[in-house]
């Protein structure tokens, strides 16, 4: 194996632990931010905002090892890839459990950074692809600025977030009609 394989399979680990969905640096944020429908996997309706009943004062989930039994699938199918953790930490000196605007703001950086990382995932998975090297090197830059607006603390990344992301998508419509299948 030369170097620059090497390189390059523990750059992709990195970026696949950075991927990590961490449930005990996270405050409940797919319980509460997100909506979700009975016939979706899970056992109630919830409305985006409102806390799943089952999520207790701690932020973890009351009925976690039986929750497939009470008809919660949908629950262990979600990953928030690491959104959940890094939301979490952008909020953590802000008072959102009493100020519902701070809340509102910190749910809607959760499914901003859901998105992020899913175009993250999708742009490191495109390392794989036989692709010329100016394109790979657009798809780099491109994961560097995703990168950049996830892990930032910066409060406003709503206009770079949806460029990039917007550029993301054609770029890997690009490679879709022109990367070797």
């Amino acid at each position: 194996m030369t170097e620059g394989l090497l390189r390059s399979e523990w750059g992709k680990q990195m970026s696949q632990a950075e991927m990590t969905s961490d449930c005990s640096r996270c405050v409940g944020l797919c319980c509460v931010a997100l909506s979700f429908q009975r016939s979706d996997g899970f056992g109630h309706d919830k409305v985006a905002g409102d806390p799943c009943y089952h999520l207790d004062t701690s932020f973890r989930c009351s009925i976690h090892a039986r929750r497939e039994a009470l008809g919660y699938d949908g629950c262990g199918e979600f990953d928030c890839l690491g959104a959940g953790q890094r939301a979490t930490s952008v909020f953590s000196t802000r008072n959102w459990r009493r100020d519902p605007a701070v809340a509102r703001q910190l749910h809607a950086r959760f499914s901003l950074l859901i998105r992020l990382q899913e175009m993250r995932q999708a742009l490191i998975e495109a390392d794989d692809l036989d692709i010329q090297t100016e394109l790979n090197d657009v798809r780099q830059e491109l994961l560097d600025r995703i990168i950049f607006l996830a892990d930032t603390h910066h409060d406003s990344i709503d206009g770079p977030a949806a460029a990039v992301l917007a550029e993301a998508k054609d770029f890997l419509g690009e490679l879709a009609r022109v990367a070797p299948h």
